[in-house]
């Protein structure tokens, strides 16, 4: 029989803190028989849970999720409008994205197949014209399918799972691109031997990646093998016009 000593291994352990809770104002059902619903944590550090109502609104927040100058994420999102306070019509965005330089950005993800009757899309004209009339949202955005680029989505799902930091290993990450000339392309690979702290430091690279300190000297899949190089951004320096949340803006149409 094991004695209970004072200090066990589990006490000795990091307190655990659960991902902050979703922000939606409606909740997605919890399965159905004719799509996907899903659930996500998404975000930095400890992260935030969100939900999806489709596969394609999924993907939707992972892409988003991965570019440097959103600062924050909503999903389903009620908007109410009309000209009769009494008789206010309702809109529930898919997703509501906070850029850096405070503006929102309202997404409504839909299938092509859902748009050929052109209902929708007259629908969205006046829900479109409402919301930005009213400052609930600076512009709105409509993605399809066509939007989401498969390499684009797995890079994102990557960078999702690195959201939590370390900091010994995002320091000692950081002195080394510090490093680098600008412009001169390394290795994930070599990087990481450099470094010298094996899985902890790729992943510190892969985080520099997320927030734009380091990028891909061309595109492809996140890899030991991509070759980055270092550039002069810092996270507080990204804004809408960043090369990078421009290539990732190209997916979504506007």
């Amino acid at each position: 029989m094991f004695e209970k000593t004072k200090h066990s291994a589990v006490s000795d352990q990091e307190p655990i803190t659960l991902p902050g809770a979703s922000r939606a104002m409606r909740n997605v059902p919890a399965a159905s028989s004719a799509h996907c619903t899903a659930h996500v944590v998404l975000g930095d550090g400890v992260g935030q849970r969100a939900q999806a109502e489709s596969w394609l609104e999924l993907s939707a927040l992972f892409v988003l999720n991965a570019i440097p100058n959103v600062v924050a994420i909503q999903e389903q999102v009620r908007f109410f409008y009309g000209w009769k306070p009494e008789e206010q019509s309702q809109h529930v965005f898919d997703i509501i994205a906070t850029l850096r330089d405070g503006r929102k950005i309202g997404f409504t993800v839909k299938p092509e197949a859902r748009l050929v009757s052109g209902r929708f899309l007259e629908e969205m004209q006046e829900v479109s014209w409402w919301a930005v009339e009213k400052g609930f949202v600076d512009e709105v955005r409509l993605i399809t399918e066509r939007d989401i680029d498969s390499t684009d989505l797995r890079n994102a799902k990557v960078l999702a799972a690195v959201r939590e930091a370390d900091p010994e290993a995002d320091a000692l990450a950081l002195s080394f691109i510090d490093g680098l000339p600008e412009g001169a392309g390394q290795s994930l690979r070599r990087l990481t031997i450099d470094i010298g702290m094996q899985g902890r430091g790729y992943r510190a690279l892969l985080r520099l990646i997320r927030n734009g300190m380091l990028r891909p000297m061309s595109r492809g899949l996140i890899g030991p093998e991509m070759v980055v190089a270092r550039t002069d951004a810092r996270p507080e320096d990204l804004t809408v016009g960043d090369t990078h949340v421009a290539s990732a803006d190209e997916l979504i149409a506007a």
